[in-house]
């Protein structure tokens, strides 16, 4: 290749130079982990090659089929086999770097949802790991994640006492401050890598709402793969990997995404139990993934578990009120999101979504348009699931007009949200919420 016409390998960020991702190649692709993978040691070497040319962007799965697998152009079954591969080339990198890399040099990623690999580089090249790196976050189109570098500045803890309350006057439970202080200055003890990660994490939990914002899940994605980037034995990053991954998953109409989407969600939840058995998050992350795939019995055992490791994290009891929900489980759901609960920590728009959901699988219309109607004055967002479940309540009120009212106002707003789709997915455990849905729909 001439080296004269290689191209930057991304504009948007300071990279490495060629010469130096080529070190770090040849140290990959010769090490114990990849010797016996030689298929794998191309895979690499192609992509690898692509980017510093400057077509990482148009990396494709047909492409590595063909050009690696020698596989068919046409057909389906190449890019199957690049998924499953491409699973194990992330894997074996990652064992490679836990085991082998010192922090020097040059490090290679291949996020979960693309194959153009990304480049870091260590203390001896000058570039700070923790500015933000182009990556493909799903369908293999190129997302920009733009994430901040966390200064010592924002580690400033605010001591408060008593109860915090929302603006429509709901009780919510302070973390103690000298229990997080502990915990934070434990962890800037321990590495103040791992502080960072703990918080990169901790900031991404919270836009685990609005659920059906496929950007911001984006978003957070790639702000959980950062912080397990940085402290690759910290089970938050692939707890909150995990859970976003089988949000997207969910959301996903193409079956041949989905189970990617939905085997990297499983790998990053058993990671983070791995680290961490007795973990509220990963143990709520696992429970979900399982929820997403439609095992509503395992997926409700973590979820239980979760809530008794951490039965006042305001994220856990949304994640376990999501997860109850598509279990077919209302009565949970609406116990961990009930208004009255104390809570600590993000979760209060969630918190009101799930018990306005609650209470519409339990049959609680009235409940249902309270839950929704106070959302614009609670600072609350205002989705197109939420004008659905409003129209549901109000049709089986038998507020017709009003019903109609909400169903124009959502398919006016959101033109393409897909609701008979994702009830479909949400509810496929209720059939009765589900045909009520259905029928709105119809009706309307």
């Amino acid at each position: 290749m001439n080296k004269a016409n290689e191209l930057p390998i991304d504009q948007h960020v300071e990279q490495p130079s060629p010469d130096l991702v080529r070190e770090a190649l040849e140290r990959v692709v010769s090490s114990d982990e990849f010797q016996a993978s030689p298929r794998l040691q191309q895979f690499l070497t192609y992509v690898v090659e692509e980017a510093i040319a400057g077509r990482g962007p148009q990396i494709r799965g047909k492409a590595i089929a063909v050009e690696v697998y020698g596989r068919r152009i046409d057909g389906s079954g190449g890019q199957n086999l690049v998924r499953v591969e491409a699973r194990r080339l992330r894997r074996l990198l990652r064992e490679f770097y836990e085991d082998q890399w010192d922090g020097e040099g040059v490090r290679i990623f291949v996020d979960p949802g693309g194959y153009k690999p990304r480049f870091s580089q260590g203390r001896n090249t000058g570039s700070n790991d923790s500015t933000a790196k182009d990556s493909d976050l799903i369908g293999e189109n190129r997302r920009l994640v733009q994430l901040v570098p966390i200064g010592l500045g924002c580690l400033v803890l605010i001591a408060v006492t008593g109860l915090w309350f929302t603006r429509d006057n709901k009780a919510v439970l302070p973390t103690t401050p000298s229990i997080e202080q502990a915990e934070r200055t434990a962890l800037g003890e321990q590495s103040l890598t791992r502080l960072q990660a703990a918080n990169l994490a901790d900031q991404a939990r919270g836009m685990f709402f609005p659920v059906f914002d496929v950007k911001r899940q984006q978003i957070a994605l790639g702000m959980f793969q950062h912080a397990a980037e940085l402290d690759p034995a910290l089970s938050d990053g692939y707890a909150g990997s995990a859970q976003v991954l089988a949000t997207l998953a969910m959301l996903s109409p193409d079956k041949a995404q989905r189970d990617d989407l939905f085997s990297q969600a499983s790998e990053m939840s058993e990671r983070a139990l791995d680290l961490s058995p007795t973990d509220a998050w990963a143990n709520g992350a696992h429970g979900w993934v399982l929820a997403t795939q439609n095992h509503p019995v395992e997926a409700m055992k973590y979820a239980r578990l979760s809530v008794e490791l951490a039965p006042n994290d305001g994220h856990i009891l949304d994640l376990v009120g999501i997860t109850a929900i598509m279990a077919g489980t209302p009565d949970l759901a609406a116990e961990v999101s009930d208004p009255e609960r104390l809570r600590s920590g993000s979760g209060r728009f969630g918190a009101r979504n799930i018990w306005g959901v609650s209470q519409l699988m339990l049959g609680n219309y009235e409940g249902v348009v309270d839950a929704f109607k106070g959302a614009p004055a609670a600072g609350a967002p205002v989705s197109a699931p939420s004008l659905l479940f409003q129209a549901v309540a109000q049709d089986q009120l038998g507020h017709t007009e009003e019903a109609q009212r909400l169903i124009t106002e959502m398919r006016k707003t959101w033109p393409e949200f897909p609701s008979e789709f994702l009830a479909g997915r949400i509810f496929h455990n209720n059939d009765a919420t589900r045909q009520a849905i259905l029928d709105t729909l119809i009706r309307y």
